[in-house]
């Protein structure tokens, strides 16, 4: 399965990406938060499995960073079970 995540940046840029897994859509936030040099352990990140129970209850996650960009990750498919 693969996974759309689109970021808004509080500049009002906007960038999206399809990516494989998961874990490597959490790995493109993660360097988000490195380059927009703030703080990971300030940042309320889910860890992979929190996203994927979100992800099969919801369809979809929206997240916010504490600069005021936010990012949403959603399954392509969104009517698959994510595994």
């Amino acid at each position: 399965m693969k996974y759309l995540l689109f970021v808004k940046f509080n500049t009002g840029l906007m960038h999206n990406a399809v990516h494989e897994k998961l874990e490597h859509a959490l790995e493109s936030v993660e360097q988000l938060i490195e380059n927009e040099d703030l703080d990971i352990k300030n940042e309320n990140l889910l860890s992979i499995s929190e996203l994927k129970d979100s992800l099969n209850k919801n369809n979809d996650f929206c997240g916010y960073l504490s600069n005021g960009t936010w990012f949403h990750i959603q399954p392509q498919n969104v009517f698959e079970v994510v595994k």
